[in-house]
């Protein structure tokens, strides 16, 4: 016993904990611990490495009250140097980190409408509002295929792909876009939120029309299980809030009828809470997105979405 209460076996408790506190914190990431958990990710991580890291200390412990003192000074000079080599390499990992940094701006993709580089298909230029928006599953797929919506076999889903975009993970541990063709302009492209969504025009059986480039109205098919097919009163619901339009002015109503009374309530924000045809129900909030009320206020019309919509706050 008293060996374990020697100078030399406190510092192998305090090496070992240090040591196999890194090397569960690396094999937790290697095994994918935590992985697509977001914030909660990180923290994941550091309780299997402090669980790694607590039973070493009582193998430690148990060892220093069996093992002769010149083991264990043996052994404190083997950890320490374990752990300068994680120190050295982590701080090499750094030191590239920092060089090969790009700046916040520069990481952001921000498609821009160009000539596009496949023909154009459209039966109707203006393809309206759609029946939604395909989101593609990337983190299972890291390609998308294109294929063209002339070709009968693609309908079929046999057809030979055009074109695709490429997706990976980047430095930040988020899903980004590695290759767009030059033509991908879609409705919706927030990469720093992961969030892809293309308009969706056709829904066939096995694939989906979407409109790829929101300027030109170009079209292509994509493997309709590729990712999820978010209808508009789904999506609609999901944004954070909606604003009446000044080409399209309208007040907010007690009814969802268009000669109900109006709601005299004075508002901020307009949240969506229900969809009943053309028309949404939603809640009137103040700056502090305090609820105030309810009414109802038309969010489309002729197959045109007559709001403005709010992703995020």
């Amino acid at each position: 016993m008293r060996k374990a209460l020697k100078g030399s076996s406190f510092l192998f408790y305090f090496l070992t904990i240090l040591v196999f506190f890194v090397l569960g914190g690396l094999f937790s990431r290697y095994m994918g611990v935590g992985k697509n958990q977001g914030l909660a990710g990180g923290a994941i991580v550091l309780g299997y490495a402090l669980t790694y890291a607590f039973g070493a200390l009582i193998v430690a412990i148990i060892l220093a009250g069996k093992l002769k003192t010149k083991i264990i000074v043996y052994t404190n000079f083997i950890l320490f140097i374990v752990l300068t080599i994680f120190i050295f390499l982590g701080y090499k990992r750094h030191l590239e980190m920092e060089k090969n940094k790009v700046p916040a701006q520069e990481r952001l993709i921000s498609p821009k409408p160009t000539a596009p580089a496949q023909p154009i298909h459209n039966i109707q230029f203006e393809n309206g509002m759609g029946q939604g928006f395909f989101s593609p599953n990337f983190v299972e797929n890291d390609k998308l295929y294109f294929y063209s919506p002339t070709d009968p076999r693609a309908w079929n889903g046999v057809g030979e792909a055009i074109d695709s975009l490429v997706f990976y993970k980047n430095r930040n541990g988020q899903y980004d876009i590695q290759y767009a063709p030059p033509y991908f302009f879609p409705e919706i492209v927030k990469m720093d939120y992961e969030w892809l969504m293309i308009k969706v025009i056709t829904s066939g059986k096995y694939m989906l029309e979407l409109e790829i480039n929101q300027e030109t109205g170009q079209s292509v098919l994509v493997d309709k299980f590729s990712g999820n097919l978010i209808y508009w009163p789904e999506f609609i619901l999901n944004t954070n809030s909606v604003e009446i339009m000044e080409a399209f002015p309208q007040k907010v109503l007690i009814k969802p009828l268009e000669n109900a009374a109006v709601n005299s309530i004075s508002y901020v924000f307009l949240q969506p809470i229900a969809v009943q045809g053309d028309w949404l129900k939603v809640n009137l909030t103040d700056k502090e997105f305090f609820n105030l009320g309810q009414g109802w206020i038309k969010w489309k019309s002729n197959d045109k979405l007559i709001i403005r919509y709010n992703l995020f706050s």
